[in-house]
């Protein structure tokens, strides 16, 4: 079966809060029933077209990834950017159109407080960048480095399919003889920004002015409907999360 790894990588709880606000998103819960739901001996493909998102949500996805019982196959259509990134090493085949992008760089968060919790912030950037790399390494198979890998993520890397293939980060371009040179086309598309899920949840909340109603959303039910929906205050809340400061992401 084919499912489409498509908009945010986020944690299983704020996966419903970015679709109310009609974004895409993914989180393990998806991949998890995905894997369950895919039919036994048959191959199950991962179409990536992400720019990332949450570290742990993508490490879990990666995880799930390696430790299928069924073969994976994952295919980068557009772009596997940062937490997608780590998710695509998962798979038995990573693989790419000849215009798909995949771009590497280093975590990121933000840390209010005392000097003591900004070094607790670096110690754990330190560990979540040695964790990405470790995935990036183990599908290189010593075609690229770990000092490579670190120095690529430092300078925030797109790789075209070819380079990615290089690397040791695909297995194969789709469409392209093996030892032929992709040139793919040129795109003006990147990885942007996260909208901040505090402040969406906040908005969502409000929306949901019921607290039945979000009772319900909490026991797993489809929530009820909104009879005083609000565009343009949706749309405030939406342009407010996206000038943010974000979560710990890749």
């Amino acid at each position: 079966m084919t499912y489409n790894l498509k908009g945010v990588i986020c944690a299983d709880e704020d996966a419903q809060i970015y679709r109310h606000f009609g974004m895409a998103a993914v989180c393990p819960g998806d991949i998890r029933q995905a894997l369950a739901e895919n039919p036994a001996g048959e191959t199950f493909v991962l179409e990536v077209n992400s720019g990332g998102g949450s570290v742990y949500a993508g490490f879990e996805m990666y995880s799930l990834l390696r430790g299928a019982t069924v073969p994976t196959r994952a295919e980068v259509q557009s772009l596997a950017g940062s937490a997608a990134s780590v998710v695509l090493m998962g798979a038995d085949v990573a693989v790419a159109s000849p215009v798909g992008q995949v771009m590497i760089h280093l975590p990121r968060t933000s840390t209010e407080g005392s000097q003591t919790e900004h070094r607790e912030s670096v110690q754990m950037l330190e560990a979540v960048t040695a964790s990405i790399i470790a995935a990036y390494e183990h599908k290189c198979r010593k075609k690229t480095s770990a000092a490579a890998l670190r120095r690529m993520m430092e300078r925030e890397t797109f790789l075209t399919a070819q380079e990615a293939l290089d690397a040791g980060l695909l297995d194969e371009i789709i469409g392209v003889d093996e030892g032929a040179s992709a040139k793919p086309m040129r795109v003006f598309n990147a990885a942007g920004s996260l909208p901040d899920i505090d402040r969406l949840r906040a908005a969502y909340l409000a929306e949901r002015k019921s607290p039945s109603a979000w009772k319900c959303a909490d026991d797993g039910a489809p929530p009820p409907p909104v009879s005083n929906f609000n565009t343009a205050a949706r749309a405030r809340a939406i342009a407010l999360a996206e000038a943010g400061i974000y979560q710990t992401i890749i």
